[in-house]
């Protein structure tokens, strides 16, 4: 185990910002967190305003550390995927609280650490995924309509970074063709139709291994690649071609893991090793199959299953049938429930499940896709 993985493990509990009781923050909360751990970094830490939202909200470029190799990392492009940067937070802190050790003062040495901790703040303050102009930023790095795209692209630009994480949350998944649960998915994007490798995209391969090693040590069966399609509307697709390595994580979902706790550790556990590999230069020698050994994300898994429930069709005729409930709205969860299939679902796991016993349901309340009030037929306990 790398000392700085070790390190960061076993103290986690100290340095994790315990602020975050919730995925779902504001974007002044943020910022008023991140200046208090600026103001007590004796300029380890520094913050600027890197330009502001489409609606004015400002947006922060944090940087940590003074080595010639250089890092971005940005979160929330997607307001409502927050997971990491809560785990950007307790990097942060990380770094403040361990300063004084050999490997983390190796470490901010040998490389500049810049991060764009909520690149959305409009969509942040709705929990939306979009921005306030209606637009997926992550398919906007072509055409540049948004201040936000704008901003990430022309720090792409000044700072030239030879690597870079583009952090998100993804629909809750499955490792194929399981029904385990994905807890990270990782991607090192593709920079044409072809999916061809070169020296840049090889760079993230590596350390999307090394994360990927990582993850398979402690949370094994439940780590995936995301979709290598590429698609020419994308940053990460994009940032590959610009030339920084970049590796994509997804943060998936844990059973009884509501807030992604257990994920948002992982996330730093994950970003700090590749960083330390960075600056040790001892990435370059990682086999790369770690990563490109990993199955793709699969899609068997509900909020709810709800077994062996009967469609009432009227006339006395019944469907047995079992019923996959959705609250997931991109990346979020909403109040209202979806009916999502009905049928067989044996090969698909529930977040919950519940035995309906034969409860009768009628068929017009069954429409897919549609809000569906299924405490309404099903008893539980």
């Amino acid at each position: 185990m790398s000392t700085i993985l070790q390190l960061a493990e076993t103290t986690y509990g100290e340095y994790r910002a315990p602020v975050f009781q919730s995925r779902r923050f504001t974007p002044a909360a943020l910022h008023a967190l991140l200046h208090v751990l600026a103001v007590g970094s004796s300029g380890l830490l520094t913050i600027e305003k890197a330009g502001t939202s489409f609606e004015g909200r400002p947006i922060s470029l944090v940087r940590m550390g003074s080595g010639k190799t250089r890092i971005l990392l940005w979160s929330q492009m997607h307001g409502d995927e927050s997971t990491a940067t809560m785990a950007i937070v307790d990097m942060l802190s990380f770094g403040l609280r361990h300063r004084a050790r050999p490997e983390v003062e190796s470490l901010l040495r040998s490389v500049s650490l810049y991060f764009v901790p909520m690149l959305n703040p409009d969509g942040a303050e709705r929990f939306q995924r979009r921005t306030a102009q209606g637009i997926d930023m992550n398919r906007d790095a072509l055409a540049l309509v948004t201040p936000e795209a704008r901003l990430l692209k022309g720090l792409q630009a000044k700072l030239k970074p030879e690597f870079g994480f583009n952090l998100h949350d993804q629909e809750l998944s499955t490792v194929a063709p399981t029904k385990e649960l994905t807890a990270v998915a990782l991607l090192a994007p593709a920079f044409d139709a072809a999916k061809s490798d070169n020296d840049v995209r090889m760079r993230a391969k590596r350390l999307a291994s090394l994360f990927a090693a990582m993850l398979r040590d402690r949370i094994p069966e439940r780590v995936a690649r995301y979709d290598d399609s590429f698609e020419p509307r994308a940053f990460g697709d994009n940032m590959q071609l610009w030339g920084t390595s970049t590796v994509l994580v997804e943060s998936g979902h844990a059973m009884n893991d509501p807030e992604k706790d257990s994920i948002r550790k992982l996330n730093a556990l994950g970003i700090l090793h590749c960083c330390e590999a960075v600056a040790a230069g001892t990435y370059g020698s990682t086999d790369p199959s770690a990563y490109e050994q990993l199955p793709f994300n699969g899609k068997r898994a509900y909020d709810i299953i709800i077994r062996n429930i009967r469609v009432d069709h009227g006339e006395g005729k019944t469907t047995t049938a079992d019923l996959g409930v959705t609250y997931q709205v991109d990346t979020h969860s909403e109040p209202t429930a979806r009916l999502a299939d009905l049928g067989d679902l044996t090969p698909f796991l529930g977040l919950k499940e519940i035995d309906g016993r034969g409860a009768l349901v009628p068929a017009a309340a069954c429409s897919l896709g549609n809000a569906f009030a299924w405490e309404s037929y099903v008893k539980q306990g």
